[in-house]
């Protein structure tokens, strides 16, 4: 598992880093702009129904899939992908034959009243923007059925050569505007597509027309979305939930909040997402055996590692995040003032690292059980969370407020996919774990950050970019050379510690 893991982390940096290109070159051309607000609110409904049907599919099918292909069951495991393919091809064209022909009065229903020319704008890029629905859906089950069988690499590189596709055109298009962002866009989702189809042919499975054998196993499926899909919607809400909210604090406002939840999501990429598509066939097949104790171990390695590596980036974002936001973005149409207010709301955002981790790793395993009610049960309280935090932050008037509704979300999530994992395997040694490790973790990092605000003081002479690095090499050498002195990386990387150092 880790050889895999490690490769599709690998992939998600890389991704990460074609996307800030394109995120750079979007930024300098247009800022924080009308148009900017327009794309980011259009692609809400797209983003949040994608999301939704993934996230059921990744639940409901893979680990019901990876069993029938783990037992060597070839004839109903070819019925049930072949069956399944169709449904999640009509539901991806239905879709975005509602995005194409009601863009109108869907934005409606969610946009402040009063903000006429800005629902015009978002209506106009969710006409388009709702087309990446075909590619993107019927690409994600051809993953999953990738990542089944063990096929991770062209399932993690498709996401790559989207960047790049989305970059190319960005980078020849005429002039910028809604229109080249949203086209490029659909671009590059029908090439991340192409990439999983043409490594799912090479594979020369079976999709036969006959898939009677597989009925019972769609029905089972189904009968899944009945509190999936309420569950998954209530929890994918709080993006959507948040734009919608910071939209009526004023023009621009939603341009920031993309912005910066852009960072933030390059970091939750590549810390949860890679390693949770290696994660649920892992699980899936673990607890298919009956292997509680493995299970309990490799939570507790899930627990240090992600501490480990969250309070050392939290802290830097908080630190350096101003400079690395100026040095990334601040160019063109995107002045200091937009650093600044971006580069804020970025460290806001990262303290929900560590309950976004966690909770998401938690979240996998009950995927692999196929436990819906629990996952309808996490997405009620996401979404009351959210709505709360939010309404809150607007009538204060306060984007930092709305923006939190993230860490209060995922925070209240997580201490409840502890109580449920503890209902299915022993819990204490994670939660001591997690506890040595936020100890151990402030220890290393408060001469780190001493250190790092010293550097600071001669760091200002110099250029931007070697500033950065004067101050980011300081506070990396010292957090390392601790972590190694005290030999605190041994019990961080161990299997099974006995105890912290």
């Amino acid at each position: 598992m880790l050889r895999f893991t490690r490769m599709v982390l690998l992939l998600g940096v890389v991704v990460q880093i074609a996307a800030f290109v394109r995120t750079a070159i979007i930024a300098a051309a247009l800022g924080a702009s009308p148009d900017v607000d327009a794309y980011n609110l259009g692609l809400i409904a797209p983003s949040f129904i994608s999301t939704v049907i993934t996230s059921w599919l990744q639940m409901s099918f893979i680990g019901r899939y990876t069993s029938l292909v783990t037992t060597d069951d070839d004839v109903l495991a070819a019925a049930y992908r072949s069956r399944m393919l169709v449904l999640v091809l009509g539901l991806a064209l239905a879709f975005a034959s509602l995005c194409f022909l009601l863009p109108e009065q869907i934005m409606a229903l969610f946009m402040p009243s009063g903000q006429t020319a800005m629902t015009a704008s978002a209506a106009a890029a969710l006409k388009l923007s709702g087309l990446i629905l075909v590619p993107i859906i019927f690409g994600d089950f051809i993953a999953l059925i990738l990542n089944s069988h063990g096929r991770f690499f062209a399932a993690a590189s498709a996401p790559l050569v989207n960047a790049l596709v989305s970059i190319l055109g960005l980078w020849f298009w005429s002039s910028l505007n809604l229109s080249a962002l949203v086209w490029t866009l659909l671009l590059g989702s029908i090439a991340q597509c192409l990439v999983v189809l043409a490594a799912l042919l090479r594979m020369r499975l079976s999709f036969p027309i006959e898939t009677s054998a597989a009925k019972g196993e769609v029905r089972t499926t189904l009968a899944l979305a009945l509190p999936l899909l309420p569950a998954m919607m209530l929890g994918n809400s709080a993006a959507a939930i948040i734009q919608f909210r910071i939209a009526e604090l004023g023009e621009g406002m939603v341009a920031i909040y993309g912005y910066a939840s852009r960072f933030q999501t390059a970091l939750a990429q590549v810390l949860v997402i890679g390693l949770g598509t290696v994660l649920l066939p892992h699980f899936a097949a673990l607890w298919a055996r009956g292997e509680k104790a493995e299970i309990t171990i490799l939570f507790r390695r899930l627990a240090r590692c992600t501490i480990l590596i969250v309070a050392y980036l939290t802290l830097g974002i908080y630190l350096m995040g101003e400079t690395a936001v100026k040095i990334l973005l601040e160019r063109g149409a995107f002045d200091a003032q937009h650093t600044q207010q971006v580069s804020w709301l970025w460290a806001v955002l990262s303290l929900s690292l560590f309950p976004l981790a966690f909770g998401t790793f938690i979240a996998k395993f009950c995927q692999a059980v196929r436990d819906a009610g629990s996952v309808l049960i996490s997405g009620i309280i996401s979404f009351t969370a959210t709505l709360l935090a939010t309404s809150f932050g607007a009538a204060l008037s306060s984007p930092s407020i709305v923006v939190s509704a993230a860490v209060f979300n995922v925070a209240a999530t997580c201490g409840f996919w502890l109580f449920w994992l503890g209902r299915r395997v022993e819990t204490v040694p994670i939660l001591k774990d997690i506890g040595i490790a936020s100890l151990l973790m402030g220890l290393i990092l408060v001469p780190a950050v001493a250190a790092e605000r010293w550097s600071g003081l001669y760091a200002h002479r110099l250029p931007d970019v070697l500033g950065l690095l004067v101050r980011g090499s300081t506070f990396t050498l010292i957090a390392l050379l601790l972590l190694i002195a005290t030999r605190s990386h041994l019990w961080f990387l161990a299997r099974n510690p006995g105890k912290a150092p």
